[in-house]
């Protein structure tokens, strides 16, 4: 079964930005035996306090996001020289460490893309500022990031990054070349055992650990009852399993090899960013669909006639990104050397 596609008269054709990318496991076959999702409720998206969110999270999120800021220890020349040399004797390049770090490298270029977007999400689509729409736009980069990682081969060797590094991501092309592991590397491989590249699940850590320090945010320092933060992270991990699933049945189709499915590949892409991004703008009395805005605010007049255009312009930016990372070395993608993600309206 497919999602709905009930704005199909808005993109009838593929946009022109569509990119081949390659065909990963499973994704052939995805779309003729995927379950159905499950229906959404009627009635629009409310929040226990729908209150206004518009910040740039913090990451890593803290442990206690009420706590005051920590300053960073200041240590002189030489004791990070020693630090530095401590921390690769204590397996800095191993695996698990590699992939905590080079995935929050990601993560932290995320956080920096949406920032950079905000006026395209927030001023151009009208969409509200809350912490459901934060979620929303994170998601889009989120399962970009997600289908790359995917395709990662554990038989990769291990990038030995450098220390330090820096906080976002490097460009493709500047890892350095692979090098015979030293004697060190080579106990801690024998010691530590076969450990996965994990990228995927612990960028998803990254990801909602944000989340959960949003959400604490957003009901209140009074508000400490894990019940009460369990319930809303059930509710936002269901929504990026629908949308992931969707944005998997999407690439499904876009690499089958029957002409009719790929042509309605970019509409089905549509039709997501229209219910999920856009809450179905145009439905309801209104024409705000299940989106609800910040008390004292409405969505401006006349912006779901210009949604169709800004459905277009998403659709081609995540082409244009599946496409980008998909010509990034599996080295580089290891190494955290992905780039950043490109303007959303070029």
């Amino acid at each position: 079964m497919r999602p709905s596609t009930s704005i199909l008269p808005l993109l009838t054709r593929a946009s022109g930005s569509a990119h081949a990318l390659r065909p990963l496991p499973l994704l052939r076959t995805l779309h003729s035996s995927a379950p159905p999702l499950a229906p959404k409720k009627k009635g629009k998206f409310i929040t226990d306090r729908p209150v206004k969110v518009d910040r740039t999270p913090t990451f890593p999120a803290p442990a206690n996001p009420f706590a005051p800021a920590h300053k960073g220890t200041q240590y002189p020349p030489v004791v990070l020289r020693v630090l530095r040399h401590v921390n690769l004797l204590l397996g800095y390049n191993g695996r698990k460490r590699t992939t905590a770090r080079e995935t929050g490298r990601m993560m932290a270029g995320i956080v920096e893309a949406v920032k950079r977007d905000k006026p395209f999400w927030y001023n151009e689509c009208d969409l509200p500022k809350t912490f459901h729409t934060f979620f929303s736009i994170h998601v889009v980069y989120i399962v970009i990031t997600l289908i790359r990682l995917r395709a990662l081969s554990n038989d990769i060797p291990n990038p030995l990054s450098p220390i330090p590094q820096p906080r976002l991501p490097g460009q493709p092309g500047t890892t350095p070349p692979p090098k015979s592991p030293s004697l060190l590397d080579r106990y801690q491989a024998a010691t530590t055992g076969n450990y996965e590249y994990k990228y995927r699940e612990v960028l998803l850590t990254h990801f909602f650990n944000i989340v959960e320090n949003e959400i604490r945010l957003m009901l209140g320092a009074e508000i400490t009852r894990d019940s009460a933060i369990k319930t809303r992270m059930q509710e936002y991990a269901d929504w990026w399993r629908e949308s992931q699933l969707t944005i998997d049945y999407i690439v499904g189709l876009t690499v089958s090899e029957s002409a009719d499915e790929r042509a309605i590949a970019d509409a089905e892409l549509a039709s997501w960013a229209w219910r999920f991004i856009f809450g179905r703008r145009g439905e309801g009395a209104n024409g705000e669909g299940e989106l609800v805005y910040p008390e004292g605010e409405a969505m401006k007049e006349g912006k779901e006639l210009e949604m169709a255009e800004q459905i277009e312009t998403i659709v081609k930016f995540i082409r244009r990104e599946l496409a980008r990372l998909d010509k990034i070395s599996d080295r580089d993608v290891i190494a955290g050397n992905v780039g950043f993600f490109g303007p959303i309206r070029e």
